[in-house]
């Protein structure tokens, strides 16, 4: 831990010294040679370093950095600039205008964000820069018009001018160096993309020096295109540093009277202010193109991360992926398709009509789904349905979990599908254990009621009679259990059931409802149609007969009792007439049947 904190301190007072150094050289050039008319320097690059460097310094530290900054700032303004009497005030003024550059830049980056990484940034920068330097303009155009006799208002606009255009040019450049993005990319970038990077520095060197070497051609739009190339390879470092070779280039043969800025018939001072502008359109050119070449390299970083968690995950489950353009055809389908049988096959599905995969009778719920999801795009929709291979043979049931996406070229789909064939078998049996007496495999108590109250309900919309129920109970059957054991009673009961279902009409509902009771529901039937029936079964029974294994045969009989289902009566009433009445029947000697009143 102490190596380690050394190390950062030394590194701190090394940066701390080349970043004075840089203070020094960007504060004395711009005053001792582009101070003309004798008022304030046209160019200044001083606030970009001081402004940069204390964007990243702890705020604790930012009152000694800012009177050594506005010490020094003195000394150069007394000794070659305006005067010692203007030295003191044009220090303070710079060290504050470079202050609130430093908490612009503080404020708009969050932590671990890349710097110039994003749209926002570039926009907080340039804001900042034309911010603080048309504030400060008031008071340093004041003090140099005090100082030195020259008019306000030019002073005010070499001022505005000069520490804007500065700013916009040389700040980049210093926020890569000091936050480490340009460390950084040469530790990252691997050895061909460092001779990429060099071959383009070369280039941008022998194009800008061709550009501003000779005041013949106006060539300024020459050094454009191979700094946008090191902007689209490099990415914001390259854009940053391409700007800064070519200002330095440019900026060194404008003041030496070279260059197709010498060209125009104007002062001095007008051709720095307009060299000044030339760099800082280049760099609204270039650092926005970098901030989007970096959010789209991003962007497809990201993509390429879901596609291969995407693949990994399509390839190593059963579950089918497809995605349905806007016209319901599939366009893509993973490969795991081929776990579903034969049919299935990618190169078979694509480019079909989804819809056509599904059995018509389950179409119109998942069209509702679906319009359901292309109304609300990002919102999961789960529908199950039963889908067929596209030969029309092996119906599965499916489930699929589906969304849609927006994108340019219209709505896409992309679903989910999971067979769940076994699960809907594994349903529809215990479904019918909960509704089957399993000894007779008739239905039972619970879908008896739930029948008789659906007739009844239906019968109080229509206003009649709804049917007939009867209830039958086989005679003696204790007896029978006693005498020939509980088998012999079980296949008596089976028996009946047989016999039941036999003789009954296809739309009976016959049921067990418990021990040796049976019920029968006869919808819209008449009592004497239901005695017709009920007698039927219950001489069709008697002649029935179960044989046990030393031979013996067994014979039994059967009581019944009949009621009628009408709209003003509840289940529970009609089930207590019929169970009356088979009372009734019972009381009056067995194996025979008895209408309720």
């Amino acid at each position: 831990m102490s190596r380690l904190r050394v190390r950062s301190s030394c590194f701190a007072r090394k940066e701390a010294v080349w970043v004075g150094l840089a203070f020094l050289l960007a504060t004395a050039g711009p005053i001792a040679f582009t101070r003309y008319g004798g008022g304030v320097a046209c160019l200044w690059l001083a606030t970009a370093v001081l402004g940069t460097y204390l964007s990243r310094l702890p705020l604790r530290r930012w009152p000694l950095v800012m009177v050594l900054a506005a010490l020094l700032n003195a000394v150069i303004t007394g000794t070659l600039g305006i005067g010692p009497w203007a030295a003191v005030p044009m220090g303070i003024i710079g060290a504050i205008e470079s202050a609130l550059l430093g908490l612009c830049l503080r404020m708009s980056n969050a932590d671990g964000e890349t710097t110039l990484a994003s749209h926002k940034q570039v926009v907080t920068l340039l804001a900042a820069a034309t911010g603080v330097s048309v504030i400060s303009a008031f008071p340093g155009a004041w003090v140099a018009a005090w100082a030195s006799d020259t008019p306000y208002w030019e002073d005010w606009f070499n001022w505005a001018a000069g520490h804007m255009l500065g700013t916009i040019t040389l700040a980049p450049i210093m926020l890569l160096l000091l936050r480490g993005d340009a460390a950084q990319w040469l530790r990252d970038a691997n050895h061909a993309e460092r001779i990429e990077a060099g071959f383009l520095g070369i280039v941008i060197c022998a194009t800008a020096i061709t550009a501003f070497s000779q005041h013949a051609a106006p060539l300024l739009y020459l050094p454009i295109l191979p700094v946008m190339t090191a902007t689209v390879r490099v990415g914001r470092i390259g854009a940053a540093l391409s700007i800064g070779v070519v200002a330095l280039i440019a900026t060194i043969q404008t003041l030496r009277g070279e260059g197709p800025i010498a060209m125009i018939d104007a002062t001095p001072a007008f051709r720095i202010q307009f060299l000044q502008f030339y760099l800082a359109v280049v760099v609204l050119t270039v650092l926005p193109a970098a901030a989007d070449l970096r959010r789209r390299k991003e962007i497809l970083d990201r993509l390429a991360i879901s596609e291969t968690r995407y693949r990994l995950v399509s390839e190593n489950t059963t579950d089918v992926v497809i995605s349905i353009d806007s016209d319901g055809l599939i366009r893509h389908i993973s490969s795991s398709a081929v776990g579903l049988g034969a049919g299935y096959e990618a190169e078979y599905l694509t480019g079909t009509d989804a819809i056509e995969l599904i059995i018509p009778e389950d179409r119109a719920h998942v069209e509702t789904a679906y319009q359901e999801a292309t109304s609300s795009p990002g919102v999961t929709r789960i529908v199950e349905y039963r889908g067929t291979a596209p030969d029309g043979s092996n119906e599965k049931w499916f489930e699929s979990r589906f969304r849609t996406v927006e994108t340019q070229q219209g709505v896409e789909t992309v679903c989910a599908i999971r067979d769940i064939s076994a699960r809907k078998a594994a349903e529809a049996e215990l479904m019918l254990a909960a509704s089957t007496d399993p000894l007779t495999g008739l239905n039972n108590r619970r879908i008896f009621n739930d029948a008789l109250d659906s007739i009844i309900d239906a019968a109080s919309i229509q206003g009649k009679t709804a049917a007939c129920v009867a209830i039958f109970d086989i005679d003696h059957f204790k007896a029978i259990n006693d005498g020939f054991g509980h088998d012999a009673g079980d296949r008596m009961l089976q028996r009946f059931a047989e016999v039941a279902m036999r003789v009954t009409r296809a739309h009976d509902l016959v049921a067990r409802m418990g021990g040796e009771e049976f019920a029968v529901l006869l919808p819209d039937t008449t009592p004497a149609q239901a005695e017709i029936v009920c007698n039927r079964l219950r001489m069709e029974f008697a002649r029935s007969e179960v044989e046990e294994e030393g031979g013996a045969v067994i014979r039994a009989t059967v009581s019944a009792g009949i009621a009628c289902v009408t709209a003003d009566e509840d289940r529970e009433t009609s089930m207590r007439a019929a169970d009356g009445a088979l009372y009734e029947a019972k009381r009056s000697g067995r194996n025979r049947l008895v209408l309720a009143d």
